[in-house]
């Protein structure tokens, strides 16, 4: 009997390897297969230890063409939408890359260049199935005293268009889901200037709708900042210190600003006074800041409405296949069974 029951565990556990195997290699299937693939044509003033993406040696007032090959692997033609596009920081680290950005997160400074003004390109291309298009582009170099430029060209498909219903307070809402798959390609112009690091912190603060504490912080010169690395700690107007972690490695694009988020770790969320303490360097160079930030009765408020919203249940897409969720429930009604039987 103990036999039996011994071959009966190894069993489940086989069979559950057999289903996270196919988990696995379904997930790697759906990042490799994708539809498209668009790969730049690098010219000779190109960096050749750098692949994915244009980095480039030119002079201000330099006139350069360039050219992307756009591959269709799909059985059907698709077109393939794109613009220019000018280079943020993404609030978290990094960069990303959009015509315009219009938050209290993420900006460039009045005086940045933006690419997106220099860098030209047709709006739309049709890739026939099965075979590949080269898109020309054409791009003139700004007059700028600075190091770095930085901007990119952004490549969008449609994809298909699926019918989904919501149950609502008065009945049943019918909408349409319409998927697109947005691809980047980053230009980034190397000039002959060399120029010095100017990065600095502003005010911290606090973002009720997703309970974060943030730090200002700005690039203001004219190249991509690098390694920007450190700790930080936040403490209660008594002195306490409630939390706290490190951040980075990182990189901000040229003459940039965001609101670098730190999530609240603490275990109660209470309005008052709190100070936010951060040591870290950039390069070589080491900073400190320690900043006075206030949360208010109606920023918890607002948060605690945001995390409890009165909404209908949606039903979520994890991709996990339909197949998997039956196996599971086969496995877990088999294993209920056999303990029910062993009770008796």
């Amino acid at each position: 009997m103990k036999l039996k029951r011994v071959w009966f565990w190894v069993s489940i556990c086989i069979l559950y390897g057999v289903v996270v195997f196919f988990v696995n290699e379904n997930a790697k299937a759906q990042e490799t297969n994708l539809p498209l693939s668009i790969e730049p044509i690098y010219p000779k003033n190109h960096n050749p230890q750098i692949k994915g993406y244009f980095d480039l040696t030119v002079n201000p007032g330099d006139e350069q063409s360039l050219s992307v090959r756009i591959t269709n692997k799909e059985d059907e033609e698709v077109t393939v939408s794109m613009k220019s596009a000018n280079a943020y920081t993404n609030p978290s680290g990094g960069m990303m890359y959009e015509d315009e950005i219009d938050s209290p997160d993420t900006g460039l400074l009045n005086d940045a260049v933006r690419m997106a003004e220099y860098i030209k390109i047709e709006e739309t291309v049709t890739v026939p199935p099965l075979s590949s298009v080269d898109v020309p582009i054409e791009f003139s170099v700004p007059g700028s005293d600075g190091q770095t430029l930085l901007g990119g060209i952004l490549f969008t498909t449609q994809g298909d268009e699926t019918e989904q219903q919501q149950e609502v307070e008065e009945g049943t809402a019918n909408f349409v889901l319409k998927t697109e798959t947005v691809y980047a390609i980053a230009v980034q112009l190397n000039l002959p200037t060399t120029v010095t690091s100017n990065f600095f912190l502003g005010e911290a603060g606090f973002i009720p709708e997703t309970a974060q504490v943030f730090i200002e912080m700005t690039n203001d010169a004219q190249k991509i900042q690098e390694e920007i690395t450190g700790t930080y700690s936040v403490s209660d107007q008594e002195g306490n210190k409630l939390f706290n972690g490190e951040f980075g490695p990182f990189k901000m694009a040229p003459k940039s600003k965001i609101r670098y988020p730190f999530q609240w770790g603490h275990d109660t969320l209470e309005d008052g006074n709190y100070t936010l303490n951060i040591k870290g360097n950039i390069a070589d160079r080491a900073f400190s800041i320690s900043k006075v930030f206030t949360i208010k009765n109606k920023d918890v408020e607002e948060y605690v409405e945001k995390t409890q919203p009165n909404v209908p249940q949606a039903n979520v897409n994890n991709g996990i296949p339909i197949w998997v969720w039956i196996i599971s429930a086969v496995l877990f009604g088999i294993v209920m069974f056999v303990l029910g039987k062993r009770k008796k």
